[in-house]
């Protein structure tokens, strides 16, 4: 078969796709800056040939050796599917292979063809390459048959990530404690409030296997980090989709007598959506595409993996914001009072410095009450003089954006469309509802007529009122989920929820481009990719209190680039007595802050707390909000807190790209050590800078080198108090 060349992959050198003969085996190489990956069909199987960090292509001679090992013994396959009960790894023939362009500007695809020898069925497999360490693939199944086929499971990429085996190395390289070869770090959020938790484990022999199982991706996200301990490389795995998933990962446990990995090192994964069999039934003639698997592998520190995977998502997954909101300070509210109440909130807003206002819950409805009681009923109520119209007018008359919050996949228990169509509520087993309690009803998206109100409204709601940004929210967790009836089949709701959903904010996406979307899911329970790839930032939580929330944006920030995240401040009413006054409002610099008001409303707007608080309202639209929006280095000083973890700091640094400034939080988070001895990352060498330190007003000057090597000592007397250090680049 000869190799195809485009004349796209002649231009690019950043990337390459190869279609070739690997000795017998018909082959695909895609090569991403420094990620290489080889794959081809074997026996059957199409199954991973090699992987490396250093952009190396291997030699043919050498390529037709591997894997080197026997797929009947280890997991090789590199993508996993099981249709009708039956396991479709193997029995495929390669049918073509082809390049087209990617969904995103500056990308290409790669395109692998398969029939397999049983079942009516082919696959694309789709590999897209951006010119980042990061591949992204996802499959395209087609039944080809003359009866529906069901999905009981799959997994878009899998195999073997590394191996390192007798016959290729010396035994004599390895450390003679081989035992935990494999670390894997993830964020072990179970619950509301858990986002951000970001933890490591040894590897076990065997099978470790992880899940979201919330009915949505959850507190905890689909992404992973695994570390090789002796090579030093590092993999990023990370599933876009937001329903339910599990990632497995098989550490070869064979050993020898003298517990000795005999049989090399050798680590596998799968990872995919998971979900009561069949999650998704395929009707003849129908083409299914599975959600992304982006992953890359490195060969780097910690910091340069974090800003390779920001690249990454930056380049070909979260859309740039709308011009001119690039990034803003938003102050939003529930409608607690009717009346002119959420008028005068938006009066103490624009006095504040802030930049956009966002009518929170409770806006819609006959009757004024509780805001969860009437969802679905997306009509102004009447308990609101003037409407949306109104507040939308008070807005822009101060020069402020205008937002508003829905939770359209969700039904009140007083509201019309309840009594109108119980029967499009979602349901299990016998007719039996899903849902938390009596007042949590969900929508049924895989119900035709419920998945198209869903649409029109979402779209309705965002035209009609003319929005600026728009937040969607989703407080209901249906955990397994419901059951929508098809001919012979009893299929779970879930796939087609996310279908659904995604559709109708590609439409919002398509047809009001100039509309920032706001993600939230109970805080931050659907932060996953598939929802980043159709919203331009999202909620790091709703339990947003010191020092809970730094913790969380200093975990989340290992996922999400920090302009990506939205953070809801005094959304807690005791936040305020967690910490100092410049603490509590330093956290709302390195994400995008929501006020979630200022306190009564006819507080005396002149003392400290307000002059505190538009200080740095001023501060973030003058210095971090700039620095936010040209999308920033960060650098993690303090990266493996977690949430409960004991810590003494955490000290989170935002750099701009050029080293031309940046800032830095110094957070003291207990009482142990009084000092911490800050050296700074984003800055050049050869520089200077002026530095500020923000507590005593000190300025001074430094160079690069100094404040790299040398550092800042920085010394806090108490528990839960920081330092904010800025600096800039003095210009000669």
């Amino acid at each position: 078969m000869a190799k195809k060349k485009t004349a796209a992959s002649k231009k690019r050198t950043d990337t390459e796709i190869s279609f070739h003969q690997s000795g017998e085996r018909p082959a695909a190489r895609y090569v991403s800056a420094t990620t290489v990956c080889e794959e081809g069909l074997e026996n059957g199987r199409w199954i991973g040939l090699y992987w490396s960090a250093s952009g190396q292509v291997q030699r043919e001679n050498v390529t037709v050796g591997l894997p080197g090992l026997n797929s009947l013994e280890f997991p090789l396959h590199a993508f996993d599917l099981e249709i009708d009960g039956q396991d479709l790894r193997n029995h495929w023939d390669f049918v073509s292979s082809s390049e087209r362009a990617g969904v995103r500007p500056g990308t290409r695809e790669a395109v692998v063809e398969l029939r397999h020898q049983v079942r009516a069925l082919s696959v694309k497999v789709v590999t897209r390459l951006d010119g980042t360490p990061f591949l992204v693939r996802h499959l395209e199944i087609t039944n080809l048959g003359a009866a529906p086929a069901a999905l009981a499971r799959v997994s878009p990429w899998s195999g073997l990530l590394w191996s390192w085996s007798p016959q290729g190395h010396h035994w004599g390289e390895l450390p003679q404690d081989v035992q935990n070869p494999f670390a894997l770090g993830y964020f072990d959020g179970l619950s509301q409030g858990s986002e951000g938790n970001f933890c490591w484990e040894n590897l076990p022999l065997g099978t470790r296997r992880i899940e979201g199982t919330q009915g949505r991706s959850g507190f905890g996200n689909p992404f992973v980090v695994v570390r090789h301990r002796i090579t030093g490389e590092t993999v990023v795995i990370s599933l876009a989709w937001s329903g339910n998933w599990s990632a497995e990962f098989w550490n070869d446990p064979y050993r020898d007598l003298s517990n000795r990995p005999s049989r090399g090192l050798n680590l596998a994964f799968r990872f995919g959506p998971q979900g009561p069999a069949p999650m998704r039934v395929i009707e003849p003639g129908e083409t299914l595409v599975t959600p992304d698997t982006h992953l890359g592998l490195l060969h780097c520190g910690e910091d340069e993996v974090v800003a390779a995977w920001h690249d990454h998502l930056r380049t070909s997954v979260i859309a740039p914001r709308p011009k001119g909101k690039e990034m803003y300070s938003i102050a939003g509210r529930v409608v607690e009072e009717p009346g002119t109440w959420i008028h005068k909130e938006i009066e103490i807003a624009a006095e504040m410095g802030v930049q956009a206002f966002m009518v929170d819950a409770g806006w819609y409805g006959d009757e004024f009450g509780s805001w969860w009681d009437n969802r679905g009923d997306w009509q102004v109520g009447k308990w609101l003089p003037g409407g949306l119209k109104a507040c939308r007018d008070l807005c822009h008359k101060h020069g402020m954006l205008f937002g508003l919050w829905m939770e359209p996949e969700c039904v009140g228990p007083k509201s019309k469309l309840l009594q109108e169509h119980p029967d499009w509520l979602l349901r299990t087993d016998n007719g039996r509802e899903v849902s938390q309690g009596a007042a949590d009803h969900v929508l049924d998206l895989a119900h035709p007529e419920a998945a198209a109100f869903f649409r029109k409204e979402v779209v309705r709601v965002i035209r009609e009122h003319k929005l600026d940004f728009f937040k969607i929210d989703f407080n209901i967790m249906i955990r397994e989920g419901g059951q929508h009836s098809r001919p012979g089949f009893s299929e779970s709701e879930n796939w087609r929820h996310c279908e659904t959903l995604y559709a109708a904010f590609d439409q919002v996406r398509r047809e009001m481009p100039e509309v920032a979307l706001e993600c939230c899911a109970a805080g931050g329970g659907r932060n996953d990719l598939g929802m980043m790839s159709r919203f331009h930032y999202s909620c790091e939580s709703d339990f947003s209190m010191f020092p809970r929330s730094i913790r969380a944006i200093n975990g989340l920030t290992r996922f999400l680039p920090p302009e990506s995240l939205c953070y809801y401040h005094n959304h807690m009413p005791y936040a305020h007595q967690k910490t100092d006054l410049d603490t509590h409002l330093r956290v709302t610099l390195f994400v995008q802050p929501i006020f979630v008001g200022f306190g009564g409303q006819e507080a005396d707007r002149s003392t400290p707390y307000f002059q505190k608080t538009k200080r740095y309202l001023r501060l973030a639209k003058e210095f971090t909000a700039p620095i936010l929006a040209a999308k920033p280095v960060v650098y993690h000083h303090t990266p493996d807190l977690g949430l409960f973890a004991p810590a003494d700091w955490c000290v989170l640094e935002y750099a701009a790209a050029d080293r031309s400034r940046g800032y830095a939080g110094v957070f003291r988070l207990a009482n142990g050590a009084k000092e911490y001895r800050l050296a700074l990352r984003g800055v050049e060498r050869g520089a200077n800078y002026e530095v500020t330190l923000d507590n005593g007003g000190q300025v001074f000057r430094a160079t690069g080198r100094e404040l790299a090597e040398r550092g800042l000592p920085i010394a806090l007397d108490a528990a839960n108090t920081s330092e904010l250090v800025m600096y800039e680049k003095i210009r000669a």
